[in-house]
């Protein structure tokens, strides 16, 4: 069996978020190598910036040494990934926790999504529009009720684990 990789492209809120941990513990368990890409959040929505912070790690690894490659990212992660995959040609299969609406270009039946995961309360795209794209694609999208952008409710932790549970278990 060949060597596996699952690199990690938090969002704003960094690793903190239970999504991104159990994503890429999923993979973990499976024998996948973990990397994780921190991204220096200075308050502003500077793509530019994170790709350029996420090449820096991304260029040294050496993608053509794995079998297997796949990127979980979350919110403006979502695009850094997206972007860098396609920059660099790498051959990941995508993991799209509650991506924006500029992860939209990368949504297509050929760029190997595996999950597309989105709360039908996100205030930053349109989970029923995003939804609607992926069937069109032919993309997995698990479309969370009564949840938001961070995919999660305050003072519920049994919720939490529910919304937790629901998306880990769409990847296998």
């Amino acid at each position: 069996m060949g060597r596996k990789i699952g690199v990690s492209f938090p969002g704003v809120r960094g690793y903190e978020i239970p999504l991104l941990y159990f994503g890429a513990k999923f993979y973990e368990d499976k024998g996948y190598e973990k990397l994780f890409i921190s991204h220096p959040w200075n308050g502003d929505y500077d793509f530019s910036a994170l790709l350029e912070n996420a090449e820096k790690v991304i260029q040294e690894v050496k993608f053509d040494e794995y079998d297997d490659i796949v990127f979980v990212a979350k919110s403006i992660g979502t695009v850094v990934a997206c972007q860098i995959k396609e920059k660099y040609q790498i051959p990941a299969a995508l993991i799209l926790f509650t991506p924006l609406y500029e992860t939209m270009p990368y949504i297509h039946h050929g760029n190997d999504i595996k999950l597309v995961a989105v709360g039908d309360k996100d205030r930053y795209i349109d989970a029923l529009m995003l939804s609607a794209e992926c069937e069109k694609e032919g993309i997995l999208c698990h479309v969370e009720q009564n949840v938001g952008h961070r995919m999660e409710v305050m003072n519920d932790l049994n919720r939490n684990l529910e919304i937790v549970a629901n998306v880990i278990r769409k990847l296998g």
